[in-house]
């Protein structure tokens, strides 16, 4: 029975493993469901052993990958793996991972991974397949059996009597179960939505009219910058800097909080939230969105009289779905005339996009309303630029000189502090960017909206951070800024203490509350 008894070790370890790796000052001892596998083995027939062991493995393997997919989203994503609705990352993850240790490497690595998987099943196969059977005659033994099976529905109960006891993986599978029937709910309320007759339609925001309106998100700009020690010190000084400097240069300023619905990544769905004024949290709400064809901000300031452009340096691939969103022209990577290296994920520094996108808004003849997407604040936020001479960038050869700048991915991400310190300086620069790019270029009746696009992930936060963004409005009009602030925004680039006032998806909202038809009625009496 020594055989038995370390199968049922490796296998309670195996069960509980995640958890205590997790949580040990709150990890139960022993897990349940390893006393009734080891028992039920040692009750079947030889013939119906090896079979079970083998679908045993299957399972528990699938458990384990369950439990790790579910750590890796809580430091990444800050959230629990959603498999019914994750499975779209998968490519995403792949290539961030080639950016950061290379194709070779990347395919090394997913090799050793599924080899060892793969022998690990066996293993576990063959060690459960030499289970020893229990001594019984054969009218008890199937007694036994019946009752055993019986058991299986009753250890959740059972585990919840006694703190040291647990039924991890009867847990996690019922989990995501329930994680499956909730997200179902989720998407039919959002086609609801969609296909409404009330849904909203595109609407003109005439007290906009006239002017170049640009939404601006910020890499990973999150309120832990701001109010995390580790960050602010870095952070609240660029802030009271460019208060000052806008100041100087004829600007105002009002900022707020609001809520992001992801963490970590997607970005896009932050976006598409601004846009849209839909609460999208995951690809298949915005899969949805697009086949809809509902209406965004891109439509309203069309119907205002705007040219509409997206300028994103982070888009490498054709992208499908900014042609479904409708705008007028889409400046991706290979469209903007960089000439300088690649910095590892970035593919080119936020200053750069900023002063191209200066030449593009002073070539137009008529109001522009632009989203731009500014990625030097993306992880792995190694190497770290300067702010160069405005003037002097050229076709950004001039980068170059930073190409190897600063430690590689791999060397940074060992060490989680370091780590922490270039999150704040890439900040730093992204924000200073932004800033320079304002008070030298924006134009008296523009309108600049600068926001963050999510938190960056739990490693960077902590794991009960906050979802808020910082977001921005600055221009030239005091008027145009006083109507932020009667709106519940703080004067400034500080934003108010406390949780967020608003969702990302209520911006399209406010905008058409501030500068919609009715408001322009109501000034107009």
């Amino acid at each position: 029975m020594y055989h038995n008894l370390l199968a049922l070790l490796v296998i309670n370890f195996l069960l509980l493993g995640p958890q205590l790796l997790g949580h040990p000052a709150q990890s139960s001892w022993v897990a349940l469901e390893a006393l009734w596998l080891v028992g039920l083995l040692s009750l079947v027939d030889r013939r119906w052993r090896g079979r079970l062991a083998a679908i045993a493995s299957l399972m528990l393997c699938l458990g384990l990958l369950l439990a790790g997919a579910d750590q890796l989203a809580r430091l990444s994503l800050g959230r629990p793996f959603n498999p019914w609705l994750d499975h779209v990352l998968l490519p995403p993850a792949y290539h961030l991972l080639i950016d950061n240790v290379g194709r070779s490497l990347a395919w090394l690595m997913l090799a050793a991974g599924t080899a060892a998987i793969a022998v690990g099943m066996w293993l576990i196969a063959r060690g459960l397949a030499r289970v020893r059977p229990l001594a019984l005659r054969s009218g008890a033994r199937h007694t036994a059996l019946l009752v055993w099976l019986g058991l299986l529905p009753l250890l959740p109960g059972l585990a919840a009597q006694a703190r040291s006891l647990a039924t991890p993986s009867l847990s996690l599978f019922a989990e995501h179960w329930q994680q499956g029937r909730e997200t179902r709910r989720a998407l039919a309320d959002l086609q609801s939505q969609l296909t409404a007759p009330d849904a909203p339609r595109a609407r003109p925001l005439p007290g906009l009219a006239g002017r170049d309106v640009t939404l601006a998100f910020i890499e990973s700009y999150g309120i832990s910058a701001l109010t995390d020690a580790r960050y602010a010190a870095t952070l609240q000084p660029r802030l009271a800097a460019l208060q000052s400097r806008f100041a100087a240069a004829g600007l105002h300023a009002a900022s707020a909080t609001v809520t992001a619905p992801i963490q970590g990544g997607q970005s896009w769905l932050a976006h598409a939230s601004v846009l849209s004024g839909l609460w999208l949290t995951s690809q298949h709400h915005y899969d949805l969105l697009l086949s809809a064809g509902h209406s965004t901000l891109i439509d309203d300031f069309a119907a205002t009289g705007h040219k509409t452009l997206a300028i994103m340096p982070a888009i490498t691939a054709p992208w499908p779905a900014g042609r479904q969103l409708g705008y007028d022209q889409i400046l991706a990577a290979d469209d903007i005339p960089y000439r300088g290296p690649a910095l590892n994920w970035v593919t080119m520094p936020d200053q750069f996009t900023w002063r191209y996108f200066e030449k593009v808004q002073r070539a137009q003849d008529r109001p522009l309303f632009s989203e731009l997407a500014m990625i030097s604040s993306h992880a792995p936020w190694t190497p770290i630029v300067p702010l160069l001479d405005w003037e002097a960038m050229g076709d950004g050869g001039v980068f170059a000189a930073w190409a190897d700048a600063g430690p590689t991915p791999q060397a940074l991400w060992q060490d989680s502090e370091r780590v922490r310190a270039h999150y704040a300086q890439a900040l730093d620069y992204a924000l200073a960017a932004m800033g320079g790019f304002a008070a030298r270029y924006l134009g008296p009746q523009d309108l600049l909206i600068v926001l963050g696009d999510h938190q960056p992930a739990p490693l960077i936060t902590g794991v009960d951070a906050r979802r808020d963004v910082p977001i921005h409005v600055i221009g030239g009009d005091p008027a145009l800024i006083d109507r932020f602030v009667e709106a519940g925004f703080a004067p400034g680039l500080e934003p108010p203490a406390g949780p967020a006032q608003w969702r990302q998806d209520a911006l399209r909202g406010l905008l058409h509350r501030l500068f919609g038809e009715d408001e322009a009625a109501d000034a107009a009496q």
